[in-house]
C-alpha cells in the first residue's frame, strides 16, 4: 500500500492509506475512514495511559503523558511528523484519532494536534541534533534508543533516529553530515544492509563530531571497541563510554542510556549556552545573583533507580497542605523521577557541617555509576535515601509540575519529617552572579 490507495469495506466505509514512515516503526501508514472521519494512527498520537475513559474527556490528567511520549517516540523523527501531518490536512475533516496507545482523542482534538505541530515545528529549528542510528527490529534496540535519545533532548539539543536496513545510504549520510553528534546501535553482524551503513557513516564522519555507541543484547552482535576506534582514528571524539548490555536490559539499563544521552546532549550544547551566559548583562546577573536560598539534596528511588540531586532553588509554597516548590534542570539526570506521584527525600544541608556532601554530589559521574557510594544513608518509609548527616529531612511527593524553559517547576506535598539537630541552622547559598549555578 502507498499514499492515496483506498479499500471500499462497503456501507460507505472507503478507507484511504496515508504513508508515514519513520513514525515509531520504518513501514508506519496511517488508515482513514471517509464515512466515520476516523483517523487510525498506529503509534502517533499516543500516550501511555490507562483510565476507564475511551476518549480524551481529561485535558488536564492525559497531558503530561502526552507529551513526554511525543518527547520520547515522536520528537526524534519530527521530521517525518510534519510530513504525515500535512498529509493529514489533505484527508477533510477528522473527527477522531483512534491510537494506539492511550484513549481516542474527540474532546481536545484540535488542541492536541497543534501541540504535535508546534513541538515538532519547534524540533526541527533547533541548530544543533545528534543522529541516532540503529536496527528497530534487533534485540532491545528500540527502547535503548528511546532512552538515549530522550536524554539528549533533555540538554535542548535535538534528536533525529533513522534505521539502518530501510534508509537509504544518501539519507544516512545526508543526516550524518548535519549532526554534530552520532550515536550507533550495534546491528548483528550478518546484516549486509546495516554494515553497508555504517561505513557510508565512517566515509562522512568529521572531526568536529561526537560519536556514542551502544550494544543491543541481540544475538550476533557487532563487537563495539572496533568500531570505536575506527571513529577515534579519524579524529572523532567519544561523546559517552560505550554502553555494553550483557544482560537483559533493567529500568537501570535504560537510565544508564538516558545519562549517556545527557552527557553527549550537553557537550554538543556547551558552546551555545556560553555564550548565553556571557550576552547577559553584567550589572543584571550579579543584581540577580544576590538571591540567597538554602542547600538541600534531594534523593529518590524508584525500583532499581538511585538518584541525587544538589538543590537550592526550593521554596516553601503552601501550607495546607503543607508543601513547597523546586526548580529541577531539565537535564538533570533526577528529572525523571520526579513526575507525578513521584516520592523522594528532601535532605536539608546544615551551616559548617555541609561541605563534603556537597562536593560528593556535585561530582561528574559516568553514566550508570552510583551516585551514593562513600555515604551513609538510611531508606525512609517512600523507599528513597535519607543522608545520615543531613540537619533534617523531608518525605515528600510531587503533586505537579509547571515548564518553565530549561527547568521544570515542581510542586510537593510534604508527608513525614524529623530534625537530627534542633540546635542547627540550615546552610545558605550565597552567589556573586545569576545567570548560571
Amino acid at each position: 500500500m502507498k499514499s492515496g490507495d483506498r479499500v471500499d469495506l462497503g456501507q460507505g466505509h472507503e478507507i484511504e492509506f496515508v504513508s508515514a514512515p519513520n513514525l515509531h516503526w520504518p513501514d508506519t501508514i496511517f488508515s482513514f475512514d471517509h464515512k466515520n472521519q476516523v483517523l487510525f494512527t498506529c503509534d502517533a498520537f499516543g500516550m501511555h495511559y490507562c483510565s476507564d475513559d475511551t476518549f480524551d474527556v481529561n485535558l488536564e490528567a492525559i497531558e503530561p503523558d502526552f507529551r513526554f511520549y511525543y518527547d520520547c517516540l515522536m520528537g526524534p523523527n519530527s521530521r517525518s511528523l510534519l510530513n504525515a501531518m500535512k498529509k493529514m490536512g489533505e484527508l477533510g475533516k477528522i473527527r477522531i484519532i483512534a491510537n494506539g496507545h492511550g484513549p481516542l482523542l474527540y474532546h481536545n482534538l484540535e488542541i492536541l494536534r497543534e501541540c504535535y505541530q508546534s513541538w515538532s515545528q519547534r524540533q526541527v529549528k533547533v541548530e544543533t541534533i545528534a543522529a541516532l542510528f540503529y536496527v528497530s527490529d534487533y534485540g532491545h534496540s528500540e527502547r535503548l534508543a528511546q532512552s538515549i535519545a530522550h536524554g539528549v533532548q533533555k540538554t535542548g539539543a535535538g534528536v533525529e533516529m533513522m534505521d539502518l536496513t530501510s534508509a537509504e545510504i544518501q539519507e544516512i549520510q545526508e543526516l550524518a553530515g548535519r549532526a554534530a553528534g552520532i550515536i550507533i546501535g550495534m546491528p548483528p553482524s550478518g546484516n549486509l544492509a546495516a554494515q553497508a551503513a555504517i561505513s557510508s557513516l565512517l566515509a562522512v564522519a568529521k572531526e568536529k563530531q561526537v560519536i556514542g555507541l551502544f550494544e543491543c543484547y541481540g544475538p550476533d552482535e557487532e563487537p563495539v571497541d572496533p568500531l570505536l576506534r575506527r571513529f577515534i582514528n579519524l579524529g572523532v571524539k567519544e561523546g559517552f563510554p560505550a554502553i555494553r548490555v550483557k544482560e537483559i536490559p533493567t529500568e537501570t539499563t535504560y537510565k544508564q542510556c538516558e545519562e549517556a544521552g545527557t552527557t553527549l546532549g550537553q557537550r554538543l550544547v556547551r558552546e551555545r549556552n556560553i555564550k548565553q551566559v556571557k550576552s547577559i548583562d553584567a550589572n543584571l546577573e550579579k543584581a540577580l545573583g544576590r538571591i540567597s536560598n538554602g542547600l538541600y539534596i534531594i534523593t529518590s528511588q524508584k525500583g532499581d533507580v538511585q538518584e541525587a540531586m544538589l538543590a537550592s532553588w526550593v521554596v516553601q509554597a503552601s501550607l495546607q497542605p503543607l508543601g513547597f516548590t523546586i526548580s529541577v534542570a531539565k537535564d538533570n539526570a533526577i528529572e525523571s523521577l520526579m513526575e507525578v506521584g513521584n516520592k523522594f527525600v528532601l535532605n536539608v544541608l546544615e551551616e559548617g557541617n555541609y561541605q563534603e556532601l556537597k562536593k560528593h554530589f556535585l561530582k561528574r559521574l559516568v553514566p550508570g555509576v552510583d551516585r551514593f557510594a562513600g555515604v551513609k544513608t538510611q531508606t525512609a518509609k517512600n523507599g528513597s535515601p535519607i543522608l545520615t548527616d543531613a540537619l533534617a529531612y523531608m518525605e515528600c511527593e510531587v503533586t505537579s509540575s509547571i515548564e518553565c524553559s530549561d527547568h521544570w517547576i515542581v510542586y510537593c506535598t510534604v508527608l513525614d519529617g524529623r530534625v537530627s539537630k534542633p540546635e542547627g541552622m540550615t546552610a545558605i547559598r550565597h552567589r556573586k552572579v545569576g545567570n548560571y549555578y
